[in-house]
Parts: structure tokens; sequence; C-alpha cells
């Protein structure tokens, strides 16, 4: 099963961690790289920015996923070695100059792992992990990525924690994957079947450049320009958010909760089934439906995070490979699940055509037209899906994998909604203040509410029309 989550969700440590480094000749190596002319993607440069502003900190993804069986440490210790080796992301570090940040890879067969145990005081192994991936996760060094071993009883838990620069929720799903494909490979004494990247993480960003000003960013660009322009050319605000302070930068919290599982999972199933919609679309008629509830707004407008793998090229490899793009419509007049489903369908498969240009190079595009100046005054909430079921299924039924966000510090609302082989579940990243806390609560209470009227019914109607309840939020 894969759930995503917090920190405090994944690392479960019960006895002293293990930590699979770099070796000091690889560390060295590292720092004498030769630069590259590839510059950063577009979500790199944020974030490269955001770190050197002062403004990111503590910003990296992980994994933990557990393997039954005796650790063999070594095999592991290969694994995580030919595993680095694979994905060009992984051997990357960005040097700050004067003339912007510089891309350095590190050749793979400079890349060689020991271990060693986790430093610190016997019990508090979980805070000592935490300040290890602290320390090590920064686009600016190398390695920016950690590796531990969690031991137990009949198996283990391999530990991946990387900066964000460098991965999504995606990847770390691939991650836990391929590390436990290669692992059963090696202990089996046979090649593991797994099919490399064809691409790397600096093609990705060249190609990514490319995108933003070809021919069909050209005719592309529109569909963005009326899409902003609908919402005044403003970002979205969680209806979390809504009626809230000015958003200022705290500690993000991050807490994951069950929408559905069990029987409900599979009656929701089959309402989904005989509509013929996707669960894509299924789930962003859900928030619609809870948003209007929540603020009366009968306009739907989020960011909609969209992997942008497209196709087989980057499909196993390890990046950012994602796009921030808008979701809007309008909410049928008697809003219900049914009718609003095809409209969102309609949205989603805009913004999926959308998604081939950058929204960095639609918004250079706004900023060259006078519009658009709002769009840089806040961090943007946006929403995720991930279907898991796939890799979930591929694990295996013994498998217990984490996804994880590290805290951090945020001043917005992050919505991750994801689908396993058992259960639809909801993470939710937000300042931790306690009034955010209590919205969020709420708002989970009625996404829930809404999923199983669905799979109970096959139908939900919100309980008042536009008319009675628009404006509350003006």
């Amino acid at each position: 099963m894969i759930r995503i989550g917090g920190v405090d969700f994944a690392l479960r440590p019960t006895r002293r961690p293990i930590i699979v480094a770099p070796t000091a000749a690889t560390a060295r190596a590292a720092k004498s790289a030769p630069a590259s002319a590839v510059p950063p993607s577009f979500l790199q440069q944020d974030h490269l920015d955001g770190v050197l502003g002062g403004v990111s900190d503590g910003v990296y993804l992980g994994m933990v996923t557990r393997i039954s069986g005796a650790l063999d440490l070594a095999a592991l210790t290969v694994v995580i070695t030919d595993f680095v080796r694979a994905h060009d992301g992984l051997r990357t570090w960005f040097e700050p100059t004067a003339l912007g940040c510089v891309r350095h890879i590190l050749a793979p067969e400079e890349v060689r792992f020991g271990t060693r145990e986790l430093a610190g005081a016997e019990g508090d192994w979980a805070v000592a992990l935490t300040d290890y991936f602290d320390a090590v996760s920064s686009p600016l060094q190398w390695p920016s990525a950690a590796f531990a071993v969690l031991p137990g009883e009949d198996g283990f838990e391999v530990v991946f924690a990387v900066d964000h620069a460098f991965s999504d929720g995606m990847s770390q799903a691939l991650a836990a994957l391929e590390l436990t494909e290669r692992y059963r490979a090696r202990t089996a004494g046979r090649a593991a079947a797994w099919p490399g990247p064809g691409g790397s993480s600096a093609d990705y960003a060249t190609d990514e450049r490319a995108r933003a000003s070809d021919a069909l960013a050209a005719d592309l660009y529109p569909f963005w320009q009326d899409a902003l322009a609908e919402n005044d050319f403003r970002l979205p605000v969680s209806p979390i958010e809504r009626g809230g302070p000015a958003p200022k930068r705290h500690r993000r919290r991050v807490e994951g909760s069950v929408l559905l599982d069990a029987e409900l999972v599979q009656a929701f199933d089959q309402a989904l089934a005989r509509t013929g919609a996707s669960v894509a679309a299924a789930m962003f008629s859900v928030l619609a439906l809870a948003d209007f509830e929540t603020t009366g707004s009968e306009f739907y407008w989020s960011l909609n995070v969209l992997s942008t793998r497209f196709g087989a090229r980057f499909r196993t490899a390890q990046g950012w490979f994602c796009n921030f793009v808008p979701v809007s419509f309008e909410l049928p007049p008697v809003p219900s699940f049914a009718a609003t489903l095809p409209i969102a369908r309609d949205a989603l498969e805009r913004g999926r055509q959308m998604s081939r240009l950058p929204a960095h190079g639609a918004i250079a595009q706004l900023f060259a037209r006078g519009y658009g100046a709002d769009l840089v005054t806040r961090e943007p909430s946006f929403v995720t899906l991930l279907d898991l079921r796939t890799v979930d299924e591929a694990l295996g039924a013994e498998a217990d994998t984490r996804i994880l966000t590290a805290d951090g510090t945020t001043s917005t609302v992050s919505i991750w909604l994801g689908r396993n082989n058992t259960e639809y579940f909801v993470c939710i990243g937000a300042p931790d203040l306690p009034e955010t806390w209590e919205q969020a609560g709420d708002y989970v209470q009625r996404l829930r509410r809404i999923l199983v009227s669905i799979a109970e019914t096959g139908d939900y109607r919100s309980a008042c029309p536009l008319a009675a309840i628009s404006g509350i939020w003006q």
C-alpha cells in the first residue's frame, strides 16, 4: 500500500538506522564535476531562487518502502549505487554564479557508496535521521539525496530523501518500485526487469525550454490567457485559506486522511464506471462541490499539478517533471456530482492540452502583454492527483510504502488526492495554525461525505442552490 504524509507519518525507526552514503572519493569528484550548458528547468530555477533568497528551507521529498526478508546490506549498497548511476538528476548539483545557476553532473562511473550507522542518542533515531536529511538536502551541494536502512523484524525499510529540485511525487513512487526490483533481482542473481529512462533530467530541462517558445507554444498561449483572464489574472485561493489573514510563512504541517476504503472503494469505482469518467474528472468534481459548499462560489478555480513526462522517454526517470495548469469551470445551476462531471472532464481535457506549454512560458508571454502582475504576489495553492495503483500492484501486497514531503515553511495550502490499490486518500500541507487546521478538518469531512454519498447512491447533490449562498465570501 502507498500513502502520502509528513515526516512523522513516514519515518518509524525502531532500531538505529544505517546510512548509505557516497564515499569520500565520490564526494570529492562531485565537487569538481564538469559544468553543463543545460540551465535549470523552470521549477528548478524557482526552487533555486527560493533557496538563495532564504525563502525555501527544508524542502525535500522522500519515500520509505518495506522489503521483506533478511537484509543483505552489501547487495543493497550495490543497488543504491546503480540507482544513482542510472539517473543524472541524482548526480546533479547547481553552482550559483554571477550569470545564474550552473548545472554540474557527476559522471556515473565516479559513483561509489558505503555504509555506516547513524550517529545520535539511543532512541532518538527519527530526530537524528531528519536532522541528517535536512543537512544533506540542498540543490547547491552534492549529494543532495540521502539513503538509509531501517532494520526491522522479518524485513527492513529503505529510505530515500532528496531535495525537491530533483524529484516529484511520482518519482518517489517509481523509486520505491525501482529500488525494490533491483534489490530482488540482485539477491536472486538475475537481471533487474526495469527499463532505464530514455531521457535524462538535463534532457528534460532542454526539452522544456524548447516547448516554452516553439510554434505550438504560440498556438497554446491564448488558452492560457483566456483561462487566467476568467480569474482576473489572480492565483486561486484554497477554501481552507478563505476568510483567513493575509498569507505569511509558517511552519508547514502535513496530514493524510483516508477518504474511502474497503467496500466503499468498490462501490465508488462501480459508480464511476457507469459514467465512463476518469478518476481525475470525478475527483475534481468532488473538489468543486466541496469548494462550493465551503465558500458559496459558483466558479471552481485551481491549479492542477500535471505530470509532463509525455510518453515513454521520461517514464522511469527521476526528476521534477511537472507543470502547474489552470483548471476552472462554472458549476451547474443546481450542483450535483452527475451534472458537474462532464464539465470537469472538459476542463481537465483543456488543461491536459495546455500542459505542453510550461506555465513559466505562458506567464512570460502574459507579462510581455501587460497582464498577470498579481500572479507573482503570493505562493500558489495547488491540487495534485496521484493514481498509484500500477506501482502499488507491482510492489506487491506485502509492501508498505510511504511517500513523504518535508515540513519546511509555507504560506499556502497544498492538496494531494491519491488512489492506491485499496483506498482513496487525501493529504494536506498547510501552515501549522489552529484556525487553518480546523478548516482543513472540516474540509476533509466534507470531501468524505460527498464521496460516501456517491459510493452509496451513485450521485451527490448539494443541499444549497447557488442563488441561496453565492457571494458569502465576496
